[in-house]
């Protein structure tokens, strides 16, 4: 499925929302890479990597959450955030 977009402000959003979401992608695949190759009982390194890449994925996660926010208060339509 192809769109176009013919407001180009819209079109810089969704832009931002797709690359956004491609970063949170490698991130939890890099995250889900660490998780499958740790083992019990995790060393503190182990673990610094693991806290330092989950916290890399819930920034990517959230960056991605406000570029949505964006393109719904540019459309003028509610979010479905409370």
């Amino acid at each position: 499925m192809s769109l176009i977009a013919t407001d180009d402000c819209l079109a810089e959003l969704v832009s931002d929302l797709s690359e956004a979401f491609t970063m949170f992608s490698n991130e939890a695949v890099s995250l889900s890479a660490l998780l499958a190759h740790s083992k019990a009982p995790v060393s503190p390194e182990s673990y610094h990597e693991l806290q330092k890449q989950c916290t890399a994925e819930v920034q990517a996660f959230e960056e991605y959450l406000n570029r949505k926010e964006e393109i719904f208060s540019y459309l003028k339509v509610d979010s479905r955030q409370p």
